[in-house]
Order: structure tokens, then sequence, then C-alpha cells
């Protein structure tokens, strides 16, 4: 699978039906459209995603990859200017192990010197 370039990723903040600190993300990808949602909390240049949940709109099971799902972290990261992004996942209902309450990823990025 080939990765994708990061202007070839859309990110569109829904603010309808969210209270703060609660947001929604729609993100247009190659293989198609994601909808994250997350409490979210910053602080200088880390952003932490609290209980977070993403649910495919049009993505096919397996058409995104680690590769392109760094890819989407990453384009995100330089769009919300972030040094860091904190991320834990929401309690699963489905899935792999549901019940359960997936690790805290924690994503960094490099500033050109």
């Amino acid at each position: 699978m080939a990765l994708w370039r990061r202007d070839q990723i859309r990110f569109d903040l829904e603010d309808a039906n969210t209270q703060h600190p609660v947001a929604v993300v729609k993100i247009e990808t190659p293989a198609g459209r994601l909808s994250v949602i997350a409490e979210v909390a910053r602080l200088a240049g880390t952003l932490m995603l609290l209980g977070l949940h993403v649910q495919s709109e049009t993505v096919e099971v397996n058409a995104i990859g680690p590769g392109n799902l760094r890819q989407i972290v990453l384009a995100f990261m330089e769009l919300m200017d972030l040094d860091e992004l904190v991320v834990t996942g929401g309690l699963r209902t489905t899935g792999a192990h549901p019940g359960r309450t997936p690790r805290e990823r924690r994503f960094s990025r490099r500033r050109p010197a």
C-alpha cells in the first residue's frame, strides 16, 4: 500500500451538536471519510485527545494501514502546529477486545532546523 501525501488529507471540524471540550472532526482521505470524536485538552504544543472514537463513513476494512494512519496524524499535527499528540482511546464496545480501553499513544514530530 502506497503512503499518502499529507496534502491528500483534509480535516473539517464539526461544531454542530457538540459541546466543549468534545470535538468531532471529519477526515477525508484517499481511501474515504472517517469521523473522529474525542474530548480535547491543549497545553502549549501538546494536544490530548481523550476517549477517542473513530468511525468509518466510507473507508473499507484495512484500507488505511499503519503508515497512512501515521500520515493522518502528522498532517493533523502540522495543521494544528503541535509538537506532541497524546491519544487515549475510548472504551471498546465492539471489535477486538470489547470492554477494554486501548493504551495511550504518543506522537511527536520533528521540526525543520
